[in-house]
């Protein structure tokens, strides 16, 4: 049977039409959600609940934790909190412009801190729509901010004028997708903030020193996945990771600038930063953590205080990514370390401290390196009972199994080393390497202008004849020539007899 493309026209447009009522939540059913979120990160939450009509007011909203391992707690007074039905299915959340929140903390053997936040919203616009089990949060607001308001330390308050922390953001728009499936709750989170603003600034109650810091980030974008059980209930982050949390993150910036000073003895240095932007990523589940750093085009300078004069510097370039196991292992696990701080650059008149002459080349230099490996870890780190153990000397973190040089490079002052490397270890041979675990592999270098580099060191008076002669001696032991003038070659190997090995001649 042929059915005419008209006759699909009203069938579409009845879909359409009828999608509302097939997804649509219910502020009964919106708090539910907000309420589980919050207790599945081990947060008690109270209120007295009247619904009227289609709007659920919550009074007396308090949400607090403890802090066990700080003897102290937390505590958010909302206040009030409106869940408006808006008659399509969605629900508007209103909140208070100014929400208070407060910290209390008295560890042992150190003071006892009490802290009043304040935290203010202007411009709040929250909408949630979808179903039960997928919500969606669409929020903006032209300004949030963060003020310290009362500090009290060992029963003193710090006057206001003594101490100053405050943290502005905006405009603000995001999104978050929240879906319950199979006991575990995932929020997909995706924020862009506009401009994050801080300002912080103390004075000695004594009078002794005082400091600032002032800054802010623009541009920044943070995109978010979480997945919760949701009925985990735990209130500290170890514990939450045990139960099966998983977190991973993404935040970047488009530019980023800051100011410090400190007074001490008399004394104020101060300095500034500034960049074209960077970023920063997490990831952390029970297994493994992961953080990746990193900012382009960074600019410092210092002066001041016990500094004889201003010091400037630059980088192009600044990256660290950490990668490792956090849980105890019967297996080796990955981990990864690098690290790049490329195309550095300083002032002349730091330059003319020690090479007044201009005898060294001063183009940009770089470090930098990736490491990657097995380790098997012994300890489950997020504990601290064990960690105890560890920094106690009484039980060892864990071994290495084995270790990559995936890249390395250091470039400076006209010379230049790369390599790569690969090298597994034998934890039953402690002997073979005094104590170390038995590496075999190998370790590949390349080095370029070395020569040149000791020729302008002699020049300059750094480096006598007889030191620069020991060290070309030790480069033509380790090396040998390139295809290049004032390059080498060099092939480091530990083979399973334990026997070192350079280019091919033992040495050990």
């Amino acid at each position: 049977m042929r059915v005419s493309k008209y006759a699909i026209v009203p069938v579409a447009a009845a879909l359409l039409m009828a999608s509302p009522a097939l997804a649509e939540v219910t502020p009964e059913q919106v708090w539910e959600d907000f309420s589980g979120y919050l207790k599945s990160f081990g947060y008690e939450v109270n209120a007295s609940e009247a619904l009227s009509g289609d709007t659920l007011t919550l009074s007396d909203l308090r949400v607090t934790m403890a802090l066990p391992e700080a003897n102290g707690a937390v505590a958010v007074a909302f206040g009030s909190m409106e869940l408006r039905g808006q008659g399509d299915g969605s629900v508007k959340v209103v909140l208070p412009e100014t929400v208070p929140i407060s910290v209390t903390v008295a560890p042992e053997d150190e003071d006892a801190v009490d802290m009043e936040i304040g935290y203010s919203l202007d411009a709040l616009d929250m909408v949630v729509s979808g179903d039960p089990e997928a919500m969606t949060y669409v929020f903006s607001a032209e300004a949030m901010a963060m003020a310290l308001s009362k500090l009290v330390v060992d029963g003193k308050e710090i006057p206001r004028d003594g101490l100053r922390a405050e943290l502005t953001t905006g405009p603000v728009e995001g999104e978050a997708q929240v879906t319950i499936a199979d006991g575990t709750r995932e929020v997909v989170q995706t924020v862009s903030i506009g401009t994050v603003s801080y300002d912080v600034a103390g004075q000695d109650p004594e009078g002794e020193g005082a400091g600032m810091l002032l800054g802010s980030l623009t541009g920044l974008v943070s995109e978010s996945l979480a997945r919760i059980p949701a009925e985990s209930g735990a209130a500290d982050m170890p514990a939450l990771l045990a139960a099966g949390m998983t977190v991973s993150g993404k935040m970047t910036y488009d530019a980023g600038q800051s100011q410090f000073s400190f007074t001490e003895e008399g004394q104020t240095t101060s300095g500034q930063s500034a960049s074209a932007g960077g970023s920063f990523e997490i990831g952390m589940s029970k297994d493994a953590l992961m953080y990746d750093i990193a900012a382009r085009e960074v600019n410092y300078s210092l002066s001041g205080g016990e500094i004889p004069f201003p010091v400037s510097a630059a980088m192009e370039e600044m990256r660290l990514t950490i990668a490792a196991p956090i849980s105890k292992s019967d297996t080796p696990r990955d981990v990864a370390l690098a690290l790049t701080l490329g195309g550095f650059t300083t002032s002349d008149m730091i330059w003319n401290i020690f090479d007044p002459a201009a005898v060294l080349p001063r183009d940009p230099a770089t470090v930098a390196f990736d490491l990657t490996g097995k380790v098997t870890p012994f300890v489950d780190f997020m504990d601290p009972a064990q960690l105890a153990g560890v920094e106690a000397g009484s039980q060892p973190p864990g071994e290495l199994n084995a270790l990559t040089l995936n890249s390395l490079t250091v470039e400076a002052a006209g010379a230049k080393i790369t390599g790569t490397g690969d090298f597994t270890f034998d934890n039953t041979d402690l002997q073979s390497f005094d104590g170390m675990p038995k590496p075999t592999g190998a370790l590949d270098l390349q080095v370029a202008g070395a020569n040149g580099l000791i020729d302008k060191l002699i020049q300059m008076g750094l480096v006598a004849e007889q030191d620069a002669m020991g060290a070309r001696m030790m480069m033509s032991m380790f090396g040998v020539p390139g295809s290049e003038p004032d390059t080498l070659t060099s092939k480091i190997e530990v083979n399973e007899q334990g026997h070192v090995l350079a280019n091919g001649q033992r040495i050990k």
